[in-house]
């Protein structure tokens, strides 16, 4: 748990200038809260997600898979360092959790063009017989690191690390130009 208060910040401008075209929207998700959670390996992500139920029913939010006993929980309101307190100190010892607020952005790129944007830089099959909804992948957008998931019909939600965010927005700026 970090010792002090942090403002979740944007790195994107007050007003970004563009924020789609006309088949593609591109907007940053700027509140809620992003918990990175190791489990051991018999951890089990409906295990989990009861657990997570039972400890803090008032935060809600959804668990998003990178890799084997890992988890981001992602959801849409504020946690206070205090209810973080809480909620670390009900968790078994079979899990850590690290706040990744700060260290994260997410970006929400949804439009009836959006496969056909996220295929000239995503590594992976967005098709959505292969990606419903629901489903996470970790993967690259050109040189970067992300997690993609599929949170509508036609929209995607990408996680990023933070200093690479405004890198991320103009790269699917470009990607998307074609369809002004």
């Amino acid at each position: 748990m970090r010792d002090f208060p942090l403002n979740n910040v944007s790195p994107f401008p007050a007003k970004p200038a563009a924020n789609g075209h006309a088949a593609v929207h591109i907007a940053p998700i700027g509140a809620g809260f992003v918990f990175h959670i190791l489990g051991n390996a018999q951890a089990d992500e409906a295990s989990l997600k009861k657990l997570i139920h039972d400890i803090a029913p008032d935060v809600g939010g959804d668990l998003r898979s990178p890799s084997p006993g890992q988890w981001f929980w992602i959801g849409a309101c504020e946690v206070s360092q205090d209810r973080q307190g809480e909620i670390l100190a009900k968790l078994p010892d079979d899990f850590a959790i690290s706040d990744q607020t700060h260290g994260r952005v997410r970006l929400s790129v949804s439009g009836g063009k959006v496969r056909d944007v996220l295929a000239k830089g995503a590594m992976i099959d967005l098709a959505p017989e292969v990606f419903a909804v629901g489903t996470s992948a970790m993967t690259q957008i050109g040189h970067i690191g992300a997690m993609i998931t599929r949170t509508d019909e036609d929209c995607f939600e990408i996680m990023v690390l933070r200093s690479f965010a405004v890198s991320l927005w103009d790269e699917l700026h470009h990607m998307a130009a074609e369809f002004e």
